[in-house]
């Protein structure tokens, strides 16, 4: 385990605009840590079911039923967020 003073020198390494300075600005703070961007890859909806290892029908239905939410490119064509399969694998809510 670091003493204080070696912690302290190694902080002070860490440059200015670093995502790890954010983190321990938030844990010192007692804030929560910052949530990482979501992701806005868009997934077709084969390879949503490829990722999921869910059928593409049951992918159909989720949809169609309101379980995750899709982006419908032109008619008929829907794009699935990357965002929302990790969501539906976790198991939340929408």
């Amino acid at each position: 385990m670091m003493s204080k003073s070696e912690l302290f020198v190694s902080l002070a390494q860490i440059p200015e605009g670093d995502p790890r300075l954010d983190a321990v600005n938030a844990v010192l703070s007692d804030k929560p840590k910052p949530e990482p961007p979501a992701s806005i890859r868009l997934l077709r909806m084969g390879q949503a079911a490829a990722e999921t290892g869910l059928s593409r029908c049951t992918i159909w239905r989720a949809i169609r039923e309101g379980r995750i939410k899709a982006v419908e490119v032109r008619r008929g064509s829907h794009r699935i967020p990357m965002s929302e399969l990790q969501r539906l694998c976790r198991g939340e809510k929408q």
